[in-house]
Formats: C-alpha cells, sequence, structure tokens
C-alpha cells in the first residue's frame, strides 16, 4: 500500500487536549491609532458622550475619532488623577501637587491649589451638596465649591477609613465609630457597629459600594503596608454587623485596582486583568477573566453600551460587546473556513493551512486532531452520526468522529469539491469544479447522479418539499424528487448564488454576490432584499436559517431578518464584528457561532443587539470662505460670503458605523429633497450661492431604526450684491439724471463747436469718398483698358482661344473685385491682397514668362482692415512706367507688407528703368501731366493723415537699380 494511503488510515490522534477560554472580543488602542499616552489612571464619560482619560502626560478628550488634550499655566506636573463629573456635569481631576481642576467652555480651570493641606500626598475626592470633598487617612477637607476661599479642615489622630454618600447622606468611618451629615457641616454619630470595621486588616484601603440591594465593603490591600502579601476582601452589612463574604483565591491575592458595578456583575480591575463576579449566598463566583496580565486600571461603560478597560502599561482596551465572545485559539488557528456543529455541545472546525479542531463548547475544551492534509478546508459535513466528510483543496477525507480514523475517498468524483448538502444519511448533494453530482453511498458501493456538467459553488436540500438546489457559474437551478430540472429567474435574468440555506416558513433563499438575497417559493423568486430595503450591502455570503429567522453576512456587516415580521438588524464593528470576511455560520439554541479570517465567535442571539444609541451629532465646524466662525442657529452674510462649509461629528467609538446622514438646502422658492451621504463623510460644502435666504437640514438616522432620527437645522441669509440694491438702484437712477441734465447743459455751451467739427469730418468724409472714386477711375484708365483688350486681340488672331479665354475671364473678375471694394471705406487686408494678386496674374498672361512677381507677408498683417484701392495703382505705376520700357532681362517686382509704428508699410520695388528714366520717356512722348491716379491717391492719404493724426504719406527712397515705394497706409485691428 502507498505510503500516503497508509498515513490516511492510521488512527487519527488527538494532538492535546486543553482548557479554552472564551473572552470578549475586544479593540485595543495603542500608540499606532492616535492614543498619545500608554499609561493612564481613570476614564470617565461626560453628558455629551466625550470620554475623558486621565494620564501620565496629562488630561485628554476623545470624541471617537481625535483626541484633545487639556492642560493650565499654572499646572504642576503633568499626570492628572480622579476624573469625576459634579452635579453640573463639569469634568473635575486632581493631581500628585494638590491641585484641583475643572473643564469649563472647553478650558481647564484650576479650582483650588490644597498643596499646604495634602502635604504632596495624592488625596480622593467627592461630591456632596455644594461642597467638594478631599480626603485621606488623616483627615478631611470641604470646600465651598461656589466660593473656594471657605474651606473647612477635620485632622483626626485615628485612620479616616473611607468616607461616603449613601441615600443623600455623606458617611465616614473614623476609628469604630461611624459618622454621618445632611450638610457636610454638622455630624453626627451612627450607632456603633458591633465588630470592629477593618479591624483584621489595619492597612487596607476601603471602598463601600451598594450591589443587589445590600450593602458592601471592598478592602483592598494597601501597596507599600506591612503585610507581605496582598489580602483582598469584601464585607457585607447585616444588621450591623460586618460579615465576611467568600472570596476565590485568585481575587483574593490578586491585587486590586478598582472595581466596576453594572446589573448584577461585580468587575474588578486587578494588576491580572478583569474578573466577571457574580455574587450569591455570601459568595463571590468568577464568571469570565479576561485582559490577563493586563494592570487594569479603571472600567466604565459609556452610553452605547461600550466597555473600556484602561491600563497602567499598555493603553486602552474596548470591548463594544459584552455578549460577543471569541474562542482563544492559537494564531496559526484562526483563519478558519469552515465549521460544522457536530451536536448541540460540540462544534468541528477547519482551517486555511488545513488544522481540525473539535471544540467542547460546554467544558470549554479544545483538542486538535492530527489533520492527514495540510491543505485549506472548503468544507465540512456531517455524513451520517458518526462521520464527517472533510473537502481539502486537492482531497476528501471520510472522518469517523467517535474513533477519529478516516477513509480517503478521494477519486475523479471527488475532484474540486466546492459544497456539500446533506440528502439523507449516506446520501449527498455535491457541488464539483466540473458540475455538479447526487452521491449515494450503499454499504462498500457508490452510486452516482449527474445533474449538470459546468462549474458549480453552492448546494442545498429542501428536506420540506423533497427540492435540491444547485448555483452554478451560469445561475440557479432546482431539481424536484424526479430530477425535472427548473431554472431560477428573476425579471427574465438569472440569479447567481454564493450560498443557499432555508427558513422555517419552507422559503428557500439565494445569497448572492451584487444583487443582495433572493426568498424563493420552489422554484420562483417572491420577494428581494437590498441596499433599498434594509441589507447593509447588495455583496451577502453566508447565509443561515434559524427557525422564522435567517443570519446575513455581508461585506459590511451581519444582519438578521426576522421572516415574519421583515424586520433586519445589524451587527457591525460598533457591536464588536471585527471582520467581515465571515466564512461560516452554525445555530445553536440560544447562540450563534460564526467563523472569519479573525478566528471562531460566539454571540448571544438575543442580547447581541444593544439598546438604541444616543444620535446626538454636533457641529465641530462652520466655514464661511474658507474661515472658521462663531457656530450660530442663524447667519447674516454678504453677498461674497456665499461659500459655506460645515463639519459635523457623533460622539463615541465607532458612532458613526451606525450613523446614516442626509441633508437638505432648502429656500423659499425651492423646497429640496433629502440628499444622502456616503459612509463615514462628516463635510458638507455649498460653493458660490446665489443671494437668498437658505435652510440646512442634516438628519442622522439609526442604521438600525429608521424611525429614530435626529435633526440639526441652521438658517442662513445671502445679500444681494450692493448693486442690485433698491438704494444703490435709486441712487444710481437719480445721478444718471443730474449726469444727464449736467451734459445737456454742456452740450449747449458746446453746440457750436461741435456743429464744427462735425461739418470738418463730414467735409472729410467726403473729400475720401470724392477721392475713392477718383481713384477707381483712375484705375480703370484707358491705357490699361486698352492694352489688356489689345492682349486680348493678339491672342485671338493668333488662335490661341485658350489663352484669350483665361485672359477675359481673370480680366472680367479683376472688374468685377474692383467694383465692389469700391462700395467699401475699410476692407480686411486679404480682399486687397486678392485684388493685386488677380491683377499681377492677368500681368504675367500679358508678358508671359518675362515676368516674375513676389509677395512677402509680415506678422498678423491678414487680420487688419485698411482704406481700399490705394496699393494696386502704385503696383500698376511699377509695371507701366518701370517695366514696360525695360528692354532686357526678366522683369521683376516684389511687394513687402509688414506693421510698423501704428501702420501699414507696403513697400513695392522694381527692376525696371527708374523714376528719372521714365521722365525722360514721358518728355520724349510729350506726356506733361502727372499721372491722375497717384494724383487722387496722394490727396487721399492726406486726408488721412489728417484724421488719423499720424505718418501716413508716400516715399521713393533711392535704390541702385529700378525704382522703390513706400507707401503707408492706416489701419483697423
Amino acid at each position: 500500500m502507498h505510503t500516503s494511503k497508509k498515513i490516511l488510515n492510521l488512527l487519527l490522534l488527538l494532538f492535546s487536549v486543553v482548557v479554552i477560554a472564551q473572552y470578549p472580543v475586544f479593540t485595543q488602542l495603542t500608540e499606532k491609532s492616535g492614543l498619545p499616552d500608554v499609561e493612564f489612571y481613570d476614564v470617565v464619560e461626560d453628558r455629551e458622550g466625550f470620554i475623558w482619560l486621565a494620564a501620565d502626560k496629562g488630561l485628554f478628550r476623545y470624541d471617537g475619532k481625535e483626541f484633545k488634550n487639556y492642560s493650565h499655566p499654572d499646572k504642576r506636573g503633568l499626570s492628572v488623577f480622579g476624573l469625576k463629573l459634579d452635579s453640573q456635569g463639569k469634568v473635575w481631576c486632581n493631581n500628585v501637587s494638590g491641585q484641583f481642576f475643572y473643564v469649563n467652555k472647553d478650558k481647564l480651570i484650576l479650582f483650588k491649589d490644597l498643596k499646604e493641606e495634602t502635604k504632596g500626598k495624592l488625596t480622593n475626592f467627592i461630591f456632596y451638596k455644594n461642597k467638594l470633598i478631599v480626603y485621606n487617612y488623616r483627615g478631611i477637607i470641604f470646600v465651598n465649591i461656589n466660593n473656594p476661599m471657605k474651606m473647612k479642615i477635620k485632622a483626626y489622630d485615628d485612620l479616616v477609613r473611607s468616607v461616603y454618600v449613601d441615600h443623600d447622606s455623606l458617611f465616614y468611618h473614623l476609628g469604630k465609630n461611624k459618622f454621618y451629615s445632611k450638610d457636610a457641616e454638622n455630624f453626627s454619630i451612627v450607632k456603633e457597629y458591633e465588630n470592629e470595621l477593618y479591624s483584621e486588616f489595619p492597612y487596607m484601603s476601603w471602598y463601600y459600594l451598594s450591589f443587589k440591594e445590600e450593602k458592601f465593603f471592598l478592602g483592598v490591600e494597601k501597596l507599600g503596608g506591612k503585610v507581605d502579601k496582598t489580602n483582598n476582601r469584601v464585607l457585607v452589612v447585616e444588621n450591623d454587623r460586618f460579615i465576611n463574604v467568600n472570596l476565590p483565591d485568585i481575587i483574593k491575592y490578586t491585587p486590586i485596582i478598582n472595581y466596576y458595578k453594572y446589573q448584577n456583575l461585580l468587575w474588578l480591575a486587578t494588576e491580572n486583568g478583569v474578573f466577571s463576579c457574580e455574587y450569591k449566598d455570601r459568595k463571590i463566583t468568577i464568571k469570565q477573566h479576561f485582559l490577563k496580565g493586563q494592570e487594569v486600571s479603571k472600567i466604565i461603560k459609556d452610553r452605547n453600551d461600550n466597555y473600556w478597560y484602561t491600563t497602567l502599561n499598555n493603553g486602552i482596551f474596548i470591548v463594544p460587546n459584552i455578549f460577543l465572545r471569541e474562542f482563544d485559539l492559537e494564531t496559526e488557528e484562526k483563519n478558519i473556513t469552515a465549521i460544522i456543529k457536530i451536536d448541540e455541545n460540540k462544534i468541528l472546525i477547519g482551517s486555511y493551512d488545513g488544522e481540525l479542531l473539535l471544540i467542547d463548547i460546554k467544558n470549554n475544551k479544545k483538542s486538535k486532531i492530527n489533520s492527514p492534509f495540510k491543505e485549506k478546508i472548503f468544507g465540512l459535513v456531517m455524513f451520517n452520526d458518526k462521520k464527517v466528510i472533510v473537502s481539502y483543496k486537492a482531497h476528501t477525507v471520510l472522518l469517523d468522529i467517535e474513533n477519529f480514523t478516516s477513509q480517503d475517498i478521494t477519486n475523479n468524483l471527488f475532484a474540486g469539491v466546492k459544497d456539500f448538502s446533506l440528502i439523507e444519511n449516506n446520501k449527498l448533494l455535491i457541488a464539483l469544479y466540473n458540475g455538479a453530482i447526487e452521491l449515494n453511498f450503499k454499504g462498500e458501493k457508490q452510486t452516482v447522479r449527474t445533474l449538470g456538467n459546468i462549474r458549480s459553488y453552492t448546494t442545498f436540500y429542501s428536506e420540506k418539499y423533497n427540492n435540491k438546489y444547485v448555483g452554478y457559474v451560469d445561475g440557479v437551478r432546482m431539481y424536484d424528487e424526479n430530477f425535472t430540472e427548473s431554472e431560477i429567474l428573476h425579471n427574465e435574468r438569472n440569479v447567481f448564488a454564493v450560498d443557499i440555506d432555508e427558513t422555517a416558513n419552507g422559503i428557500v433563499w439565494l445569497s448572492t454576490f451584487k444583487n443582495g438575497i433572493y426568498g424563493l417559493d420552489k422554484d420562483s423568486v417572491i420577494i428581494n432584499y437590498n441596499t433599498g430595503n434594509g441589507l447593509l450591502s447588495d455583496l451577502t455570503r453566508e447565509i443561515k436559517g434559524d427557525g422564522d429567522n435567517l443570519w446575513i453576512s455581508t461585506n459590511k456587516g451581519i444582519q438578521v431578518l426576522n421572516t415574519k415580521t421583515n424586520e433586519i438588524k445589524n451587527l457591525t464593528r460598533k457591536d464588536g464584528i471585527n471582520s467581515y470576511n465571515i466564512s461560516d455560520i452554525i445555530t445553536l439554541n440560544d447562540e450563534l457561532i460564526f467563523s472569519s479570517n479573525k478566528g471562531v465567535f460566539v454571540l448571544d442571539k438575543e442580547k447581541i443587539f444593544k439598546r438604541k444609541s444616543i444620535l446626538n451629532f454636533y457641529f465641530t465646524d462652520i466655514l464661511i470662505n474658507n474661515e472658521k466662525v462663531a457656530k450660530k442657529k442663524v447667519y447674516k452674510l454678504r453677498y461674497d460670503e456665499n461659500k459655506l462649509q460645515f463639519n459635523f461629528h457623533c460622539n463615541g467609538f465607532l458612532a458613526q458605523e451606525n450613523v446614516k446622514y442626509s441633508y437638505k438646502l432648502s429656500t423659499s422658492k425651492n423646497k429640496e429633497n433629502w440628499n444622502k451621504l456616503d459612509k463615514n463623510i462628516n463635510q458638507i460644502t455649498f460653493n458660490s450661492l446665489a443671494a437668498g435666504d437658505y435652510v440646512f437640514t442634516l438628519k442622522a438616522t439609526d442604521l438600525n431604526d429608521d424611525n429614530q432620527e435626529f435633526e440639526r437645522v441652521i438658517k442662513f441669509t445671502i445679500a444681494l450684491p450692493f448693486y442690485k440694491e433698491w438704494w444703490f438702484v435709486i441712487s444710481v437712477f437719480l445721478l444718471g439724471v443730474l449726469f444727464i441734465w449736467y451734459r445737456f447743459n454742456i452740450r449747449l455751451k458746446r453746440v457750436n463747436t461741435r456743429q464744427e467739427v462735425a461739418l470738418e469730418k463730414a467735409r472729410l468724409q467726403k473729400e475720401l469718398v470724392s477721392t475713392k472714386l477718383e481713384t477707381l477711375r483712375s484705375q480703370m484708365n484707358p491705357h490699361f483698358t486698352f492694352n489688356a483688350l489689345n492682349s486680348i486681340q493678339n491672342l485671338i488672331l493668333k488662335n490661341d482661344k485658350q489663352e484669350a479665354y483665361n485672359y477675359l475671364t481673370k480680366f472680367s473678375s479683376l472688374i468685377r473685385e474692383n467694383l465692389h471694394l469700391s462700395t467699401q471705406n475699410f476692407v480686411v487686408f486679404e480682399q486687397e491682397l486678392s485684388l493685386i494678386n488677380r491683377y499681377l496674374e492677368l500681368e504675367k498672361l500679358r508678358f508671359k514668362d518675362n515676368f516674375i512677381y513676389q509677395i512677402i507677408l509680415g506678422e498678423d498683417v491678414e487680420e487688419v482692415k485698411i482704406p481700399t484701392m490705394i496699393i494696386q495703382p502704385y503696383v500698376e505705376n511699377a509695371i507701366k512706367h518701370g517695366l514696360l520700357h525695360k528692354k532686357e532681362g526678366v522683369k521683376r517686382i516684389k511687394i513687402e507688407f509688414y506693421i510698423s509704428e501704428g501702420v501699414l508699410v507696403s513697400k513695392i520695388y522694381d527692376n525696371g528703368i527708374g523714376i528719372k528714366r521714365s521722365k525722360e520717356i514721358q518728355k520724349a512722348n510729350g506726356v506733361k501731366r502727372k499721372s491722375f491716379s497717384t494724383k487722387s491717391i496722394q490727396e487721399r492719404l492726406l486726408f488721412l493723415r489728417d484724421y488719423y493724426k499720424t505718418d501716413i504719406g508716400v516715399e521713393y527712397p533711392e535704390v541702385k537699380e529700378g525704382t522703390m515705394v513706400v507707401i503707408k497706409i492706416p489701419y483697423l485691428s
């Protein structure tokens, strides 16, 4: 036989049997979580839900999110002690130096310095009537709270054993006598006890407490006393006699630091953790002992039922829910992947690393089973009364839970098992990586019925209807007793299940990874729960039917649905759930056990749900235009104070976990709907609000109870801009009337001057129009026209019809564009440039290849507007008088445009015969008059220079060859 087979057939020995404790699930606050110290002496909760901490480094306040330090400039030393609340709710503390402080209006106030009276020793203090009562072993000091200068000191030779208030009277014990007072002024002796109080224990500190309608005195051996070992005592008062109460030895000889009473339990804070004790028949019995090894200095329960345990050297421990307990497992045993109930007293758990543990819940014992494989355990299922099937990553084992022998049943049928469901003894419904089967063990034989041939994840057998359910990769299918298959659909879509279970009413529930849970009546969906109707998340995981209740795990908490009332209750981090990665759930009579990657947990199904929290949230800061302002209910703001930010908070440890916030911003004209805020959002900002009256309402709703709500309202008004105010409008109107009247009078005085200016402008405009028309006429001079027509005639005679056609087309286009531009005073430069281009193209047709022209444009030239028909005549003159008479070489003309000193400069250069030679030719030909076009343009430029008052005109700089004309023209942007 193969070695591994031999191993699997060996007896599975119990590795060890040890006592396993259950202790409350706690969260530790340390320096890593923002805790300002690790040594704490006292803790108290005030009326607003703030937690106050007396520490070695000073006094701190915790709001559930941040720690704030309080100090005083005259305070001697850092450490503070003895946190208490007075009748007004103010927080008090003292220090070793005899200073007594209280907090008022968020500041630490020094009330009284009793340095001389306390002689540098830490004292206790209480409040009674309007007195601060400070006491130690040798005396009592009475200080009037309303007048700190009024003080009375009572010093004694005998020891002051205890000072306390009971039934509106102040008591203290001195030797054999018990004194009381109704006003802290006049004291009387109560009947002397028959046996002297504390006579056996002269070095003990005594604390008075009433417990279960009985009066006790807790005696704690004072550290530094003459007795070598610790002695703790509890005495009950019966008929004026002190009767000793039996204490367990571990409590009797463990130094007690403090105590706390809650309902029927007495909690003792000791140097070895916390003892939860029950009193009955003059005997104290330990119910729980946890935080072992921790020096616990104080215990309180806050208003949200969180238990706080301060320590002297290891920070603070918080138990969110005393009814949620954790099994004390080793670290390597905590990553649990599967659990199963063997019976009401025992459970079997499997881990990620293949560990198997049998836990006896009743006797608190843990048995480690020697697991044959160190692989992840996917599932556990009761095969019959004596055997459990254990599914590993690559193996499947049949485990006998009576003698712990095993049988490896790994084969092709059990490859990649994902889930089991027991149909009846020896018959299983199995989900596999490649399908789903029904497996029936008949003695040594196995019969298999295949249900599906694709990957499946979860299975369930409904005993009530004899139906089988399988969650495949492509949806869920139901198989009836005849194996007839029905597909589960919702809104004609497939449902993808990760777990399936049933409640007592016969509804089969499907848990999904994105749609919440579905309730089925056989194969029909009858209800869907999601975030819209009560679920914390639509991503649900393990579910478990528990009578009429359905327990649901989600990635945001655990919930329980009452299928009769449709009520849903929640358990989140606020309730102590330290991981939402729930791997399995089983139910017992009064308890529920669930596993996660953090271990195995047990909760009391009835007591686990806390009483309703106090939704007393408040605004921490209000900012206007990013500046903090005093918190008020009504604000009057300027028009430019239109950015508002509201920061808010709910006090308490993890208080935000069970609170939903929503808000609305309403105006007189617009009633807004509620807007929901995402979890852990504690800030709302409004930007650029318009003028008007606003009502901002912020609402907190309990996650477990939509009927429990708390609202805060802030009203604010944003004023109109001053220029929209009625007084400003009227003022502007009156000023306008005055201005018009003033301007009218000025106009009357200057009417002649303005008329003259207007007439002059009209004259200039008329001259511009006149010169423009003359320029047009000059451009249409007969020379050019006749030359053009002669060129066309020559082309026709040469029978060059295509060239004649092209020439005539360009000539007609030039004429048409000239006529169009003549109607405008200013045109875009591109239009003028187009005209020049057309003209040069026409001339090139005339001169053939013997003529070359070039146009150069400067930056930003093309976007300006210029006066029309100024440049083209000078280009025509350059050709007519300069190039036309050039006999040899190629005729060239270059035109350059650029902007300089507020004008458009046009340089026209030709390589013709020059101005001097041209005049000689004109004289020889009998031409005496100056070119009409040149004359009209120069007159026009002169008018423009007078109008625009800038350097405008025509220049003829000397050049070595040919002629250059520089024209400066005004332009508009």
